[in-house]
């Protein structure tokens, strides 16, 4: 579970152009940026929440809250085998959070800063901020939240479970060898 920042629709790198054309690309940018928080299991599910506030712990906790409230309607058990994946950013560290998280008896994973190649999540922002999330130009000004969600929500649905189960897996393994080298 992590969180990123939207605050543009075209996340094209290179683009070839024909010779004598300007190599410019079209760019919308998303007025008062989007926040993502968003959650992957094993199973290839994804959780996700936007909104246009800062990250901090107590929209950490809205979105833990409401995650609880998924997980227990699609799966009671969820609990007994669930291990949350968190670096350790302030608002996954405060006092509220861990403090939810204790009185849910969950087993966390605190990875180091920066951990980018043990988190699977940050593989699902990748593929999210990779080309154009909007090819037919919708408004992204301060009052389309649902424009940028649906085109977010868009992008996700096209890209195959099996390939966040992937990111899963190759994540976990650099967890894995993240966690021996530190206790070594």
């Amino acid at each position: 579970m992590d969180e990123s920042w939207v605050n543009s629709t075209n996340f094209t790198r290179m683009l070839w152009t024909p010779a004598q054309t300007p190599a410019t690309m079209r760019s919308k940018p998303i007025s008062y940026r989007i926040s993502l928080i968003a959650a992957l299991d094993t199973e290839g599910n994804i959780y996700y929440s936007l909104t246009q506030a800062n990250t901090d712990q107590n929209v950490m906790m809205i979105f833990l809250i409401n995650l609880v409230e998924q997980l227990d309607l699609a799966r009671p058990s969820w609990k007994d085998d669930t291990v949350l994946l968190l670096d350790g950013a302030r608002y996954h560290t405060g006092s509220k959070v861990r403090e939810y998280l204790r009185k849910l008896e969950l087993q966390v994973i605190w990875s180091g800063p920066y951990s980018y190649s043990t988190a699977p999540i940050e593989m699902v922002f990748a593929t999210l901020k990779f080309g154009e999330l909007n090819p037919d130009g919708k408004s992204t000004g301060k009052k389309a939240l649902d424009k940028v969600a649906y085109m977010i929500g868009a992008k996700l649905k096209k890209t195959p479970k099996s390939t966040f189960i992937r990111f899963w897996h190759a994540t976990t393994l650099e967890l894995f060898k993240y966690l021996y080298y530190q206790h070594i």
